[in-house]
């Protein structure tokens, strides 16, 4: 399997963090969140200043991009965002993680249909938006908070600027959505 689409699996599946909350409740999720953060945080900040660190990273999870040499990764972003998300009140945070979970590497497979080389398209774009419009509805959500919560994801998954789209989908969906809920 390749690089690409273990990211995407791994990426999609850690929706299933989510199961935290409904054993433990809200408040273990958030801290399992913020130590998970941490944890990934101080990985990444190995990984990238201790060479040894790297080599064995890469060795044992070649699951790195090579833009990602020298800053941190996806996986470390997502897992900042969901920890950001989970501050707002429930059910705001299961929102913001599933859609965080699941639009994004639609929108990487659907883009990457189009333009091989992974960048931000209109499919991608518009998969992002069906994804999150239906991950939206299956969490329960009224349709004023669906709509504007999809568009929102579906925005910030094209994000240009300097901060990965990963740490900014999740805490944006699940402030959107608990605004308009």
């Amino acid at each position: 399997m390749s690089n690409f689409v273990v990211r995407r699996l791994l990426h999609a599946v850690s929706a299933m963090v989510l199961l935290v909350a409904t054993v433990g409740g809200w408040d273990l999720l958030r801290l399992t969140l913020v130590c998970a953060a941490v944890v990934a945080l101080l990985l990444d900040w190995a990984r990238i200043r201790l060479s040894t660190v790297g080599k064995y990273l890469e060795r044992r999870a070649p699951l790195f991009k090579p833009a990602e040499a020298n800053r941190l990764n996806g996986a470390t972003w997502l897992c900042v965002g969901y920890a950001l998300a989970s501050w707002f009140p429930p059910m705001a945070p299961a929102g913001g993680i599933l859609v965080a979970a699941l639009a994004d590497p639609a929108a990487a497979l659907a883009g990457g249909l189009v333009r091989p080389s992974h960048g931000k398209t209109a499919p991608g774009t518009v998969a992002a938006l069906i994804v999150s419009l239906v991950a939206l509805w299956l969490v329960g959500f009224s349709w004023p908070a669906i709509l504007c919560g999809a568009v929102v994801a579906a925005a910030l998954e094209r994000w240009p600027g300097p901060l990965d789209d990963n740490v900014l989908i999740a805490p944006g969906v699940a402030c959107v959505v608990w605004l308009t809920a």
